[in-house]
């Protein structure tokens, strides 16, 4: 006997109310742009897994408005050309959103792609701050990075913390460092720190050498480093030499850092997230972070902290997006969806740390979420 029209709809009402989804609803289609393959491969792997772990629970939660959640992932390569072709195909394939890229060197390429094709964006890697008022004119694009501008500020606020008073910077030679200069001079004076010194180094040994014996005679109280992880080998084991305390960004930390440096009484700070901290030194952890810790588990042990770092960027990235789908409105068109990302992240606790966006700062982070370390005598300690 046939089910009768009316009792086949309640029927479906009542799967819907205590599931949170029909299961032929149409999935929320996102676009995950990542290395897979060629130098970025260890990154781009740990980032997937992350996304796919974030997905999964999403989706045992209901989803989102009774939608699941569905990724389709690109191996861009680090090839420009493959990166813009991916991010094409996933738009024509009805993607909400894109997440990526793996190489920071593409992180520009991506960012004008998704300005021009209005598409929203969440970066994974790169450290600048995602403004809306400075540089490349930005409104469609998101970070969910550590950003050089929270990083800066918990180091700042350390330092003036232990009375230093004068800082001296040498950054590596590249695209970016005549915009940390200038965030590093506007920051100082609000931590009471004066500038005494600064310069850049190319990444050779000799090079970092020199410059760091022209720090040492212009004697600030501390001074900073500042390279990306690809000069570690370089920078780690040349900072031993220095007599001064410092600051170093964090593509330069490991945990196993003591080992790497030619002094184990050098003294050393740091600014990163708690949550990716060596075990024994986390604080406050957010339920975001522990559950992140939790899917990993023993796995994170063996990654770099670059790989665990953009791990933990891709988890937040994709819980980011969903926060701001959780609009009715946002899952309707991507300007909407823009919007959302602009109002509706405010105080999101996730692994990287608290980020709150708004219409002038896209990729905003609370730097007293961030930690503080201090090496010194070979072992971390925290100080903030």
């Amino acid at each position: 006997m046939p089910v009768p029209v009316f009792l086949f709809l309640a029927l479906l009402q009542f799967i819907f109310l205590f599931t949170g989804s029909f299961s032929f609803a149409e999935p929320i289609k996102v676009g995950v742009l990542l290395d897979l393959s060629g130098p970025f491969s260890k990154q781009g792997e740990a980032a997937y897994k992350s996304i796919q772990f974030a997905v999964e629970d999403l989706n045992l939660l209901g989803g989102i408005g009774g939608k699941r959640i569905e990724i389709t992932v690109f191996d861009t390569g680090s090839d420009e050309n493959r990166l813009l072709e991916g991010a094409s195909q996933l738009k024509g394939q009805g993607a909400v959103a894109l997440i990526g890229p793996t190489a920071p060197k593409n992180c520009i390429l991506l960012r004008r792609y998704a300005e021009n094709k209005k598409i929203p964006l969440i970066l994974i890697s790169g450290t600048t701050p995602i403004l809306t008022f400075s540089g490349l004119k930005t409104r469609w694009t998101f970070s969910t990075t550590l950003n050089f501008s929270s990083e800066l500020k918990a180091l700042f606020s350390a330092f003036k913390g232990r009375g230093y008073q004068s800082v001296g910077v040498l950054v590596q030679r590249g695209g970016f460092y005549k915009e940390l200069f200038l965030w590093i001079r506007g920051y100082a004076p609000e931590y009471g720190l004066r500038l005494s010194c600064g310069d850049v180094f190319n990444a050779d040994r000799q090079d970092l050498q020199r410059k760091l014996s022209l720090i040492n005679r212009c004697s600030p109280d501390v001074f900073l480093v500042w390279a990306n992880s690809q000069a570690k080998p370089i920078v780690l084991p040349t900072l031993g030499t220095a007599d001064l305390p410092l600051g170093i960004c964090h593509s330069l930390f490991e945990s196993s850092l003591g080992q790497d440096t030619n002094s184990t009484s050098q003294l050393m700070f740091v600014a990163i997230p708690s949550s990716l901290a060596p075990e024994g030194l986390r604080r406050r952890l957010s339920f975001s972070a522990q559950n992140f810790l939790s899917k990993w588990g023993s796995q994170m042990e063996s990654m770099s902290f670059e790989s665990r770092l953009y791990a933990a960027q891709a988890w937040d990235a994709l819980n980011v997006l969903a926060k701001a789908l959780r609009s009715n409105k946002a899952r309707n068109r991507r300007s909407d969806l823009r919007s959302s990302l602009e109002t509706n992240i405010k105080g999101y606790c996730g692994v990287i740390g608290k980020f709150s966006f708004d219409r002038r700062d896209h990729s905003f982070l609370d730097p007293q979420s961030l930690c503080v370390l201090r090496f010194f005598s070979g072992h971390w300690s925290l100080v903030r």
